[in-house]
């Protein structure tokens, strides 16, 4: 049996719903090892397009990939409804299929969710966060109203436009063919994206906008990595090291030639960060110097 087949006999999928909403996991190598890595990309990713990296990262652990209510084939979920909710959403998830404790991955959006899970609920053993926002930066509150504003009149070009920019570097366009392709693809998928779809970043954003402040004093004593694109324009640098220095056992790292899209233009690069996070021993970083090493 080749390896990809073993992969695709050790998955498991699972249909739930919390308070009538659905949420939908996707084991891979259940008893690996003996904590799983919970997975919750971000506002466009859904489990399906982040197979790729679901298995890559079971080649070392066990993983539990998540469809939160409100995103994939979940359907939609309504702004009022807040990130509190989704994480309970998870939790209830996690416990239904016997999960206590666990490793949290959250990529951008899902690191809204990551961290307030880990506020939230104990059993959190370490917290990996990609492109991780405590907030949405003040000045690019205008830029998603108007993607808002694009997205109800219909203007999908100027919203793919605008969309694309903002989660891929113009200038590294310029000079990285990988991004370039990165970026005419989710482009396209922009533009031709369904009324679902559309739906479902207009009650996301309008989430983040109304709930996305995580309150960065309340973060729990957990080992956490936090890592992202040197070049992403969307969650600056800064503001990644922000977040890892609110742990008292956090370190940032900064990935070379990458943008927003890091697992795209350098998805084994990603891959090595997760599987070195999951297996180090965490002890205390100094918070001022929590800047671990620039990942080519």
């Amino acid at each position: 049996m080749s390896n990809l087949t073993e992969l695709e006999a050790e998955q498991t999928y699972h249909s739930l719903s919390y308070e009538g909403f659905p949420i939908h996991l996707k084991e891979y190598r259940r008893g690996l090892t003996p904590i799983p890595l919970v997975f919750v990309g971000g506002a466009f990713q859904n489990i399906t397009q982040v197979e790729k990296l679901s298995n890559a990262i079971a080649e070392k652990s066990w993983v539990i990939t998540v469809d939160t209510p409100g995103n994939g084939d979940t359907g939609v979920l309504p702004y009022t409804f807040g990130f509190d909710f989704i994480c309970s959403a998870i939790n209830h998830a996690l416990k239904a299929i016997g999960v206590d404790e666990i490793n949290l991955l959250g990529c951008s959006y899902g690191t809204i969710v990551a961290m307030r899970y880990a506020q939230k609920f104990l059993g959190v053993n370490k917290l990996l966060l990609a492109a991780a926002m405590e907030k949405l930066p003040s000045e690019l509150e205008y830029d998603f109203n108007l993607l808002l504003f694009q997205l109800e009149w219909g203007r999908m070009t100027d919203f793919a436009d605008g969309f694309t920019n903002l989660m891929t570097n113009p200038d590294l366009r310029k000079s990285n063919r990988l991004c370039r392709i990165t970026a005419d693809k989710l482009h396209h998928a922009l533009v031709n994206s369904s009324t679902g779809i559309r739906e479902q970043f207009k009650q996301n954003t309008l989430r983040i906008l109304k709930d996305g402040t995580t309150d960065l004093r309340l973060m729990p004593d957990v080992d956490a990595t936090v890592f992202a694109g040197e070049l992403d324009q969307f969650v600056p640098i800064e503001a990644n090291k922000k977040v890892a220095a609110a742990f008292k056992r956090g370190r940032f790292i900064a990935i070379a030639d990458a943008d927003h899209m890091i697992h795209v233009e350098k998805f084994r690069t990603m891959i090595d960060i997760i599987h070195e996070a999951i297996a180090r021993n965490g002890g205390n970083v100094d918070p001022s110097n929590c800047d671990d090493r620039i990942a080519a």
